[in-house]
């Protein structure tokens, strides 16, 4: 049987691929909080308190990487073999990972799990750019946007719980029987490598560059706080060291014959409305489950459990609203009209917050949280759509992965300034924070002026 190639448009992804796919990217989206909550138990019992963060962080700088080179290697050597490589290393390091001797072993097995994590986190979403046709992947994209969300809502909730009532092994060796399904359910029906791929040369100058080149810019946000205040020289040194990676990556890139990533993609309006309505929803996302339980425990004196179930109706809200964008732009392809509702439902939710800062009760929270989470939920699948229909057809892999790139960076940035700006969970540590959520809801609005009105095919 021949094997499809990248570029083939499919016209559905039956119901057992879909499974085996939504099951690859839950366990890779989930262990990039999961261990959060988890890292006391696994740091008293491994003995590494003076390199505590070492295992999230190594996760972090892995897995955006690869999140980022995923279209281009889909792109080289098919989306079937990049996908099968990402799931078998996840597992792999899973295992690894679960026999850690040390903190630093687990760091370095943590480094090779999260880049598998990423490329099953882009792989994905960019089967839906090489396999359907534009409007058919409103509700593939809503399902996968859905389980990307709830799996970062609910990571550190089974960390903890997982750590606690079982043990921290079990949060590891979980991966692998799962990672085995997904690989048995998705893989074979995925497309391999295209003609023009096989053309040409794959673009190692690129893919060093750019990994070099995130990996400085992610260590500006994750270590500040903790290694280093965010205006300081070490962080003002790794933000010269990225513009100037970044600068030899463009030079790199305009001479390539088959960039990792493209440069055009930042000439396009429709993509990089894209990128940047990805990293506002993040942003939002990730400033809401960072900080809003700390409201509950710190401020309000919730035990952890009940502050997680509080929680739950912002979950269920994100996968409505995720679900329901996905459907609503098969039916009417109107996907400025989504993400305009989407940002204004998250300035709105952050306008209350700011407003009842003073006032708010556990209540409050729940029900502020939810229209917070329909708002994230209703725009998630609006980065990949923008993206992958403003992009040419043989570059929609490479616009997925970046947009991918920018929606993760959004959530790390938010972890960092959220932090900062509110040290202690407080009424003004609240109104803080959602100043800084309503500031990226306004630029979401400003980048949904350049999103396509509507999506014709």
């Amino acid at each position: 049987m021949k094997e499809p190639c990248a570029g083939e448009v499919h016209q559905s992804v039956g119901g057992l691929m879909m499974a085996g796919l939504m099951l690859a990217l839950f366990i890779a989206a989930l262990d990039s909080t999961v261990v959060a909550t988890a890292l006391p138990t696994i740091s008293a019992a491994l003995g590494g308190a003076a390199h505590y963060a070492w295992p999230m962080t190594a996760y972090l700088a892995s897995s955006t990487v690869s999140t980022l080179l995923c279209g281009g290697f889909a792109f080289h050597f098919g989306l079937k073999r990049t996908y099968a490589f990402g799931l078998a290393l996840f597992a792999a390091a899973s295992a690894l990972c679960a026999v850690a001797p040390t903190i630093e072993a687990l760091a370095a097995f943590r480094l090779l799990q999260g880049i598998g994590g990423g490329l099953l986190e882009a792989g994905v979403f960019i089967a839906a750019a090489v396999m359907l046709p534009p409007r058919d992947r409103g509700p593939y994209l809503g399902v996968a946007s859905a389980m990307y969300g709830v799996a970062s809502v609910i990571g550190p909730v089974i960390g903890g719980a997982v750590a606690q009532g079982l043990s921290w092994h079990v949060i590891f060796v979980v991966n692998i029987p799962i990672a085995i399904v997904a690989f048995a359910l998705s893989s074979n029906s995925l497309p391999g490598r295209g003609e023009r791929s096989r053309a040409t040369q794959f673009d190692a100058a690129g893919s060093v560059l750019a990994s070099l080149s995130v990996l400085s810019l992610v260590a500006v946000f994750s270590l500040a706080g903790d290694a280093f205040p965010l205006a300081s020289p070490q962080a003002v040194a790794l933000m010269a060291l990225f513009v100037i990676l970044a600068f030899a990556l463009y030079k790199a890139e305009a001479a390539a014959s088959a960039p990792v990533i493209p440069m055009g993609l930042f000439g396009r309006s429709r993509v990089v409305a894209g990128f940047i309505s990805g990293f506002c929803v993040q942003f939002a996302l990730m400033a809401g489950v960072t900080y809003l339980p700390r409201l509950l425990q710190e401020s309000m004196g919730i035990a952890a459990a009940s502050s997680g179930a509080a929680l739950i109706p912002m979950t269920l809200a994100l996968m409505l609203g995720s679900n329901v964008s996905g459907a609503l732009f098969r039916k009417s392809g109107r996907l400025r009209a989504i993400a305009l509702t989407s940002s204004s439902l998250v300035l709105a939710a952050a306008t209350a917050f700011i407003v009842r800062a003073q006032g708010l009760t556990a209540p409050s929270v729940t029900l502020l949280a939810t229209a917070l989470g329909l708002g994230v939920g209703v725009g998630m699948p609006v980065s990949n759509l923008s993206a992958q229909t403003g992009a040419d057809a043989r570059d929609a892999g490479k616009a997925t992965s970046t947009a991918m790139f920018f929606r993760g960076f959004g959530g790390t940035v938010s972890t960092a300034v959220c932090g900062m700006l509110a040290p202690v969970a407080s009424p003004v540590g609240t109104a803080w924070t959602f100043c800084a959520v309503l500031a990226s809801a306004v630029v979401g609005i400003a980048a949904s002026l350049s999103i396509a009105r509507r999506i014709s095919s």
